[in-house]
């Protein structure tokens, strides 16, 4: 009995232990003795599973360039950026593995656009391994990195009939399309359907078959192309739609569609127009014309209106007739294919009247577009920051409102009211009540209809809001607008209170609301009136500008007044009264440099400053400001050290985001001498200080660099700033304003990790003064306060002297600065880390 149980036990046992290690639950104990072949799977399992990702594919036989690519992208797609990038860094400094290690750096640089940092690597490894296991990255830095070498490979490519994946030459087409190589593009598309003919390809590429399929309209596309006149005596007008040749851009959010509704209202309100065209979007047409509320009707003005569909994002591609007028409206922001590039001014055959307008991006903003701009002008904004960012532009600009406001034009009155009913829209900030559904107006179904079939879609969308509801939650812009224009009660809650698209349209009073959709009726209906009787556009656009110039005289009234910044109470002398002085005394004609290291950091000052001594010509004299700061063991030979402590400095009182944001704008008032160097803590000094000392800074009172950063936008630092604000939206909305009166639209962000500052310059200019309050309203870090302040006032300091290992290329850098997550202090490698070492370890 005693060896019965005990056999019992060890099967159980046996049975929990397989279970375990296969990852299951523990079933029925085995009857007899496994076999060996049992133990032998299992072996291989536990093998399998402990070995790490990156061992296991190598285990797998797949070759480690093949095995390094495939980890390094699943650590991006994890965000384990640090992580890829030391992978990468480690494989490149060992010559055996430095081809995989390119390889993976490539990727890595590609997935931030880092892009000349991208090609430098995969120029490093052969061609056809890039190819084999980097084609996408590799093709997409290419053209953006330099679009005529792009454009050059891919034609030798496409001439010597390469085989490559259905996949790549689609990167190959869609990059060909944006830089308008279009014959090349419709090859490259040809060879991608021909690769995807095979299971294999399909198979490999899931989403080919509806890529291919949308991208045959744009075969054989020119530009600038015009379909023939209209009959004499019939007007042409465009009706928004939103295709663009990439379909992963192209719209599927109704709301869009609700905006081509409420624009099309102000047409239809006139109901002695005749409309021709492709027969869906006639019917369509007629019947809004008969759905217009019978105290909007408008009669008297008698037309042929041919009406035909224009791609807001693409309308350059289309064939237009000449003097086709066009209510232009939306987000102008979709680049095509999501490349960067912008199908921006619009067709020339297009007459636009801008209403409801909204821009942000500098790469849409070019010279031709603001020429464009101030030639259909005045442009009426959906927002306030459009008009400032106009404004500061030279481009007449005003406050219009959005167009969604005046949806109810095609939606009269209903008998009866539903009861009481909430329903809850792309809510993304506060729960959905159990029970409810999250109705959701974005959909790919919208992709794969035509523009009737969507257009009847927006109608029975908000149809179904005011039948069956009361009351509507939602993130949406186009859902809260045009059901608070049916008579919802609509509760406003987008993600983000401070984004800059609802200045001007943040939970609007009803009185504001009313007066917002009454102004858009009576500013477009003698323009649209004199559109239909056939006047010339010369006549339109002067009764457009004679009509609206009250309300941009309005605007630029407004933009004119500089915005208050509320005092903090304290000046900036007054907050560091209270720290003890440092003389500017010892050596003679010194190079001074200022470091404001974490409390962590201050372990690693050595490196930078002895990098800095042996490097330079003149002795150091090292100002470093921390919080704490004191007689701290650091001893450097050739540095004269001087502590500044920064403790006694109320960070609370001014509210600052941080306190060592805080200590950096106050370093004209802590450091007492004229001119000084700023170093990161992060850093390797291999040149004469002495020369960056003495660079020409003209009547800047600071040098820096332009931004390493993938975004070299000084606005989107700021707008970045301001989305900290979520909570305090009206603030938010004022900071807009202000730094559109400070600065023109855009200028070059720059990094601060090292700059040269004329401390007596900024002194005398009241810098810290003016910063503080500024970080105080508005939450603003250093970096923050320094392009609030000075925006495009500083002298430029060459990329040499601020060399950033993981985001650009560069030979013999003078400065390098480890400015990512991972330092060369930390455990896993970092780019050039044995320099920092060689400095550290002395």
């Amino acid at each position: 009995m005693r060896a019965a149980s005990r056999s019992e036990d060890w099967a159980s046992a046996y049975e929990q232990l397989l279970a375990a290690a296969e990852g299951r639950s523990a079933g029925t104990p085995p009857k007899k003795v496994p076999s060996p072949a049992v133990a032998d799977r299992v072996r291989k399992s536990v093998e399998k599973k402990s070995a790490d990702p990156l061992t296991r594919a190598i285990m797998q036989g797949k070759g480690l360039d093949r095995a390094v690519a495939e980890r390094v992208r699943a650590l991006l797609k994890d965000k384990r950026t640090n992580e890829a990038q030391s992978l990468a860094d480690a494989l490149v400094r060992d010559e055996s593995t430095a081809a995989a290690g390119h390889l993976a750096a490539g990727i890595v640089a590609a997935s931030r656009s880092y892009h000349s940092l991208a090609v430098h690597h995969f120029d490093a490894v052969d061609d056809e391994q890039s190819l084999s296991f980097a084609p996408l990255e590799k093709i997409q830095t290419l053209f953006r990195a330099d679009s005529g070498r792009g454009i050059e490979t891919a034609r030798t490519w496409l001439a010597e009939n390469r085989t490559f994946s259905a996949r790549t030459w689609f990167e190959v087409y869609r990059n060909l399309f944006v830089v308008d190589e279009l014959d090349l593009a419709d090859q490259a598309f040809a060879k991608t359907s021909a690769a995807y003919a095979t299971p294999t390809q399909q198979s490999a590429w899931k989403s080919g078959h509806d890529d291919l399929a949308w991208g045959e309209r744009w075969v054989g596309s020119g530009r600038l192309q015009s379909a023939p006149a209209t009959p004499e005596g019939h007007v042409s007008f465009g009706l928004i739609d939103y295709l663009q040749p990439g379909r992963a851009r192209a719209s599927q959010n109704i709301g869009d569609q609700i905006q081509t509704l409420a624009s099309l209202g102000h047409v239809v309100r006139h109901q002695d127009l005749r409309f021709h065209g492709e027969e869906g979007v006639v019917d369509f047409v007629r019947s809004m014309q008969e759905r217009v509320r019978p105290e909007l009707r408008r009669e008297g003005v008698s037309a042929d209106v041919d009406l035909l569909t224009i791609d807001r994002d693409s309308s350059t591609y289309q064939q237009i007739p000449p003097n086709t007028w066009l209510l232009e409206f939306g987000w102008h922001m979709h680049a095509m294919f999501g490349l960067g590039v912008y199908d921006f001014p619009l067709h020339p055959n297009l007459n636009p009247i801008f209403v409801s307008f909204h821009c942000s991006k500098r790469a849409l903003l070019s010279e031709e577009s603001l020429a464009y701009l101030r030639e259909h002008g005045p442009i009426g904004c959906r927002d306030w920051t459009t008009v400032d960012l106009l404004l500061s532009l030279d481009v007449p600009a005003f406050f219009s409102g959005c167009l969604t406001t005046t949806v109810n034009t095609v939606f009269p009155d209903l008998e009866g009211k539903p009861e009481e009913a909430t329903v809850y829209v792309d809510v993304a900030r506060s729960p959905v009540p159990k029970g409810h559904e999250n109705v959701r107006q974005s959909y790919p179904e919208i992709k794969k209809r035509d523009f009737t079939a969507n257009m009847w879609d927006a109608v029975q969308v908000l149809e179904r809001y005011r039948r069956e509801y009361t009351d509507v939650v939602t993130t949406r812009l186009h859902c809260y607008l045009p059901t608070t224009s049916l008579g919802l009660k609509v509760d406003f809650e987008p993600k983000n209170n401070a984004d800059v698209r609802f200045n001007g349209l943040f939970r609007l009073s009803q009185t504001d609301f009313d007066a917002m959709r009454s102004r858009m009726r009576d500013r477009l209906q003698p323009v649209l009136e004199a559109i239909f009787r056939g006047e010339d556009r010369a006549s339109v656009y002067a009764l457009w500008r004679e009509t609206v110039e009250p309300e941009v005289q309005q605007a630029r009234e407004r933009h004119s007044r500089s915005v208050t910044v509320p005092a903090v109470g304290r000046s900036a002398g007054q907050l560091v009264a209270s720290v003890q002085r440092q003389e500017a005394d010892g050596p003679a004609n010194p190079i001074d440099v200022v470091l404001t290291p974490t409390a962590y950091q201050v372990r690693h000052l050595a490196a930078v400053l002895r990098s800095a001594a042996e490097s330079s010509s003149r002795t150091i004299r090292a100002w470093i400001v921390a919080r704490g700061a004191g007689p701290a063991r650091l001893e450097v030979e050739g540095v004269e050290i001087r502590w500044v402590d920064t403790a006694s400095v109320d960070a609370n009182a001014v509210k600052a985001l941080d306190e060592r944001s805080l200590d950096r704008v106050l370093l004209p008032e802590l450091v007492p001498v004229d001119r000084a160097i700023l170093l990161p803590v992060d850093g390797v000094v291999s040149a004469d200080l002495a020369e960056l000392e003495g660079i020409d800074l003209g009547e800047a009172l600071f040098a820096a660099r332009r931004t390493s950063r993938a975004d070299a936008s000084g606005f989107a630092v700021l707008y970045g700033a301001a989305k900290r604000l979520d909570s305090d939206p009206v603030t938010a909305y004022e900071f807009y304003r202000d730094i559109h009166g400070r600065h023109v639209f855009d200028f070059d962000a720059f990094d601060t990790d090292v700059m040269v500052l004329d401390l007596a310059g900024l002194r005398a200019a009241g810098f810290s003064d003016q910063a503080v309050p500024a970080m105080a309203h508005y939450r603003l870090d250093d970096r923050d306060a320094l392009h609030y302040v000075a925006g495009p006032r500083r002298a430029d300091l060459g990329a040499e002297w601020a060399h950033v290992p993981d985001r650009e290329p560069l030979e013999s850098p003078k400065a390098r600065v480890w400015a990512e997550g991972a330092k060369p202090w930390s455990s896993s490698y970092v780019t050039d880390a044995e320099l920092w070492e060689q400095y550290s370890s002395k």
